[in-house]
């Protein structure tokens, strides 16, 4: 697991680093890079077994069956919120393609209040 954790913190800072330099999309992209490989990474250790799943709402209701937690709606907002950019972050053709500042420090700002809880 320690190599999922890793890249996850790795990920997590160049989405910190890619905002600071205005690579908005890309800080989007890394920053839900970070909370999903955090995600499989404690799932993987819970149960030994993989979700092939981008979404990271669905890994936190998987997370919250497998340690009887309740995750708080405000971060499952922020869970929609990064899955909802994914896509567009990361392929030209979509048309999320323009994100912006806001977009950018919005999508850091819930990798960080997630990645808080995890």
């Amino acid at each position: 697991m320690a190599k999922w954790f890793e890249k996850s913190n790795r990920d997590r800072e160049v989405a910190k680093r890619l905002l600071q330099e205005g690579f908005f999309p890309e800080a989007c992209f890394h920053s839900h890079m970070a909370v999903e490989l955090k995600l499989k990474g404690i799932l993987i250790e819970s149960t030994g077994a993989i979700i092939y799943t981008h979404s990271l709402k669905r890994l936190l209701k998987e997370l919250e069956k497998i340690k009887r937690i309740t995750i708080d709606e405000k971060l499952i907002e922020c869970a929609d919120y990064l899955s909802s950019l994914y896509t567009g972050s990361r392929y030209p053709e979509e048309s999320l393609i323009d994100l912006e500042k806001e977009e950018g420090e919005r999508c850091v700002k819930c990798m960080e209040e997630l990645l808080s809880i995890l």
